[in-house]
């Protein structure tokens, strides 16, 4: 009777453990409430060692082209439709010719389900001071695993090839890590939540 006992709970200790997994393993997607953002990064860092740091707050909107995104590195998430520069310290010119700029998701951080950060890269364009650059940049946004609210956002340091006169080959760019950005529903305050499908 013992071994019989002890076998049964072995078995519903497995089944539990198997529907678990199962569970997690088939959070294949993000379910997004809203597809229409704007993400505020407040100081954005153009860093072209002996020609100095340029900082500037940077707003970008945008649309996500499906409320369902597949966590599939290189899917298409959407554009950016417009860009908005202010209080910058030198000279930033966004090449709005190249617009609309291309989101696509990265990957994620943290254990299934209570993702903590998701990445994205986003197709940019623009000029500092004369130099040029076109690159991926990418950007990290923090999620609150509890309530699935992007809470912040951030561009890590990133190294970027520019051309132009007398620009040096590449430079650093990031924001700083003081001044942390936000996601909104576009036109509201209202976070954006980010669910796992």
């Amino acid at each position: 009777m013992r071994t019989r006992s002890k076998l049964l709970l072995a078995s519903l200790g497995a089944t539990f453990l198997m529907a678990l997994a199962i569970g997690t393993a088939s959070a294949r997607n993000f379910s997004i409430w809203n597809s229409n953002f704007r993400g505020t990064f407040n100081n954005l860092e153009f860093d072209a060692g002996i020609f100095g740091v340029t900082t500037c707050r940077v707003t970008l909107e945008g649309s996500l082209h499906s409320m369902t995104i597949p966590k599939t590195v290189g899917t298409l998430l959407g554009y950016v439709t417009r860009v908005i520069t202010g209080q910058c310290n030198n000279e930033v010119v966004i090449l709005t010719a190249t617009l609309p700029w291309h989101v696509r998701y990265m990957g994620f951080s943290g254990r299934l389900p209570d993702i903590t950060l998701i990445l994205v890269s986003v197709r940019a364009a623009f000029s500092v001071l004369g130099c040029l650059a076109s690159a991926d940049i990418e950007a990290r946004f923090s999620r609150d695993p509890t309530t699935g609210h992007i809470v912040l956002a951030s561009v890590p340091p990133q190294r970027l090839s520019v051309s132009g006169g007398f620009c040096p080959e590449q430079v650093t760019f990031r924001s700083n890590a003081s001044h942390n950005g936000s996601v909104y529903l576009l036109g509201t305050t209202n976070r954006i939540s980010v669910t796992l499908i």
